[in-house]
């Protein structure tokens, strides 16, 4: 037998194993769909794959390469008007919305003067609040063309405009820009700022949704938000932790008790195997949230949440990941059954990228399949679009709208080096 024929026989058994354990549609529900097997089956699940040192380092050069994150704690305290419309047009020309009379209107550069140096200003978000590409609210749509991400609470930004009807201010986050309600800010100085930009110590939310009351208010943290400690010390099973309230417009501070329920953490968890794993399976059913819609993660957002609990910063949306982080595998001029062999050689947590969609392998099964995980929102059968919309596991067979299957879409593996 050739090495040839050898791979594409081991290509086709890549695809057949597991075929009749569906339940249905392309989502994996058995046993293989649950943390322990994968958990149970890693010798090395608990090694550290990276260190603290090492995550600095990965996440400084991903940060050189993505031209939407910004290194906030020595973000400049001006910022040239021509520098500041260039990236807001910038965020609508990347989802191709620039040609639209009633969308160029409401650009609000009007009164930007392009020499000067526009004076930027400091807050933190009170809630858990939308980046919009354009300062407009939600459509009602599940996959509203304007929405960009949403931001956890206590996130510190840098806010450069404001829209023409004062509603809205341009801002600059940690990993993306865009537009936020005015409303949804504190302001304050850039001292104050900063504790929030870098907090010195900090719980880390580990489950996938942490609902916090602040002042009577319930406010939601994602997996890998930050939250700065007021004292780690914990007291009653219970940590203070300092949040961000609004006090006429200005940035005030207030003490919450949060349960040390396993829920967060203090500090990053470390980055393993098996907390690849364990995060990942946090989010299994939760909907698909397009831009965070819905209170939830889409594809990238999920990974992005993942990897964030173990302290990378990797960037939101799945083209950008794809040119930020580090390269595991290009597909390039490879056969079928190469691309099967790179796929089950891609380690736990490596992202697997098709064109707009981004998948997290889990490892491979009994029979050798690749497996992923990933917040999924439709797929094909039979020409037919299917909508799913949550975050499941399933294997690399299902298919696009010209039958072609997600093992022949890859066009990139990413995973930390």
């Amino acid at each position: 037998m050739t090495e040839k024929i050898f791979l594409m026989l081991i290509a086709l058994i890549f695809f057949i194993g597991t075929k009749t354990t569906y339940a249905a549609g392309i989502e994996v529900t058995d046993s293989r769909a649950t943390p322990d097997y994968w958990i149970n089956r890693a010798t090395d699940g608990n090694n550290i794959l990276f260190t603290e040192s090492q995550i600095e380092r990965i996440n400084a050069e991903m940060l050189a390469r993505d031209d939407y994150s910004s290194d906030l704690a020595n973000y400049p305290e001006t910022i040239l008007g021509k520098d500041l419309a260039a990236r807001i047009l910038k965020a609508s020309d990347d989802v191709n919305l620039i040609g639209s009379d009633s969308i160029m209107a409401n650009r609000d550069l009007n009164s930007l003067n392009y020499d000067a140096n526009i004076n930027v200003r400091y807050a933190v978000t009170v809630e858990r609040v939308n980046v919009r590409i354009l300062p407009q609210g939600l459509t009602g749509s599940k996959y509203d063309e304007i929405q960009g991400t949403a931001l956890d609470p206590a996130e510190a930004v840098a806010v450069l405009w404001d829209s023409r009807d004062g509603r809205f201010c341009f801002i600059q986050a940690r990993y993306y820009f865009g537009w936020v309600t005015k409303n949804s800010l504190a302001f304050t100085d850039r001292a104050t700022w900063l504790t929030y930009v870098q907090p010195a110590d900090f719980l880390i939310v580990t489950t996938n949704k942490k609902f916090v009351n602040v002042n009577g208010k319930i406010i939601l943290f994602q997996m890998g938000a930050k939250i700065p400690l007021e004292s780690s010390a914990i007291e009653n099973n219970s940590w203070t932790v300092r949040l961000p309230v609004i006090e006429n417009d200005e940035l005030k501070e207030v003490s919450v008790k949060i349960l040390n329920d396993g829920k967060v953490n203090e500090g990053f968890l470390p980055c393993t195997k098996n907390n690849f794993v364990r995060q990942s399976f946090k989010f299994l059913g939760d909907v698909y949230g397009w831009g965070g819609l819905d209170n939830s993660v889409d594809c990238s957002a999920f990974v992005q949440d993942v990897y964030r609990s173990m302290g990378f910063n990797i960037p939101r949306d799945a083209d950008r990941q794809n040119n930020c982080m580090p390269i595991f595998s290009v597909f390039n001029n490879v056969t079928y059954a190469e691309r099967a062999d790179i796929a089950r050689r891609a380690p736990t947590g490596a992202l697997l990228l098709k064109k707009g969609h981004v998948m997290m392998k889990l490892g491979n099964d009994d029979n050798g399949t690749p497996l992923v995980i990933h917040a999924a929102s439709s797929y094909y059968s039979g020409g037919q679009k299917i909508y799913v919309r949550k975050v499941l596991v399933t294997d690399l067979s299902y298919q696009n709208a010209y039958g072609n299957s997600s093992l022949e879409t890859l066009i990139g593996i990413t995973y930390p080096k």
